[in-house]
């Protein structure tokens, strides 16, 4: 067994570009129900998280509720508070469940950080509890 077989494949993944407009990423990560979503640059790179937090002390901060406003701004220039650490598609069981166990997901990047998509924790936890139970 190992993490490639819990990969959730990019194509199955919401991820938001890091130059979305910080409305735009507000709206896909509205519609997506998620808490966390993947940023990719244009070149298919993981760049990093962007959380509900992220979003409500970026706007409390700055007092911005003009929808133009953000427009304006793009995402890779909101500020974030912790970026999830991505693993190797060749990463080791261990190191899987050492990651998973300090984040909800775990992006999978390639040897030059191409994102391929993400492990969640949730996955896991599914597959141990059926060879368990």
């Amino acid at each position: 067994m190992n993490a490639l077989n819990f990969l959730k494949h990019k194509a199955d993944v919401v991820f938001v570009y890091e130059d979305y407009s910080v409305k735009r990423a507000m709206d896909e990560f509205r519609v997506s129900g998620y808490t966390a979503l993947p940023i990719l640059s244009r070149d298919g790179l993981y760049v990093g998280t962007v959380t509900e937090g992220d979003f409500l002390r970026f706007l409390l901060r700055y007092d911005l509720i003009d929808m133009g406003e953000l427009e304006q701004i793009e995402l890779r220039d909101l500020p974030r508070r912790h970026d999830n650490l991505p693993i190797l598609v060749d990463a080791r069981m261990e190191d899987l469940m050492n990651t998973v166990m300090r984040q909800n997901f775990a992006p999978m990047v390639d040897g030059r950080g191409a994102f391929m998509g993400i492990v969640t924790r949730s996955d896991i936890l599914e597959y141990f509890s059926k060879r368990i139970l």
